[in-house]
């Protein structure tokens, strides 16, 4: 079976490539990006989720409810539907997408389903992409954490998570990349089998913030001995929606220490003019 790879998927044009593709006559709302086409035997590519996903446990199996905090995800998700792939088989489910800031990365989440058990673990990886993500080492692992069943996590809009500290400031990968070299990609990696103790693979749509831009199509689907691997390189065919196991964080980020010390020079030169003009 022949899918889809491209490089970081695609961008959205500006405003004035918007606004020329109108007086040209020809709508053109996606920036495609370059493709390759990749091979994945036959059967590999998962079905699309079709099982609704219930109210997400708040345990983790720890024993008790875990705790609330204070996090702001890149996304929320409605209408989510689940899906199973082949017994036993390691998968990658994610999507790639751009920031549209540098505030600095506080934490990683990961949406389980009832019947998560087992002491079953899954990853979430995030890494950065540039030089148009054609070979792997072109992918950079910035952060990841593993979520076991049993161990406490904070709990938030459908999500456990973990801190990531120190925080990692993001890079700008939309307003400044016209040519769509770089973005990020995320992803969970695990079993999403119908294994006792495993969750279902995420499928649906989501409520990005401000401050991120989903590529289009969104979805990315990966499975262990496939090129690019644990990166969700090809299409799992979901159409403009995506996989949404796993989720990040942002904060606002801190006045940069060299823009405080400019700023606290400026003001001591202030009061100097103001202490010669009296």
């Amino acid at each position: 079976m022949s899918v889809l790879f491209t490089s970081g998927f695609s961008k959205f044009f500006s405003l004035a490539s918007f606004a020329g593709s109108l007086l040209s006559g020809s709508l053109l709302l996606i920036h495609q990006a370059p493709a390759q086409a990749q091979q994945l035997p036959s059967g590999s590519v998962p079905p699309a989720p079709v099982d609704p996903i219930g109210p997400r446990p708040t345990d983790s199996g720890s024993g008790g409810l875990v705790p609330l905090s204070d996090y702001l995800p890149a996304y929320t998700t409605s209408g989510s539907t689940g899906g199973s792939t082949a017994t036993n088989v390691q998968s990658s489910f994610g999507f790639f997408f751009d920031s549209k800031t540098t505030d600095p990365l506080d934490g990683l989440g990961f949406a389980s389903q009832p019947g998560w058990g087992n002491s079953t673990s899954y990853e979430v990886k995030l890494w950065y992409w540039n030089n148009g993500g054609q070979d792997p080492s072109d992918f950079t692992e910035i952060s990841s954490r593993t979520f076991t069943h049993g161990q406490t996590y904070s709990f938030q809009d459908g999500y456990f998570w973990q801190d990531v500290v120190p925080n990692i400031s993001l890079l700008d990968t939309f307003t400044n990349d016209p040519n769509n070299l770089e973005g990020y990609v995320i992803t969970a990696i695990g079993d999403f089998s119908n294994s006792p103790g495993n969750v279902e693979f995420e499928g649906g749509t989501a409520s990005f913030t401000s401050k991120f831009v989903p590529s289009d199509p969104l979805n990315g689907f990966n499975e262990q001995g496939q090129a690019f691997y644990p990166v969700p390189i090809f299409d799992g065919g979901v159409g403009q929606n995506g996989y949404f196991n796993a989720n990040l964080s942002t904060v606002p980020g801190p006045l940069p220490v060299l823009g405080a010390a400019a700023g606290f020079g400026w003001t001591r030169r202030l009061r100097k003019r103001i202490r010669s003009s009296k």
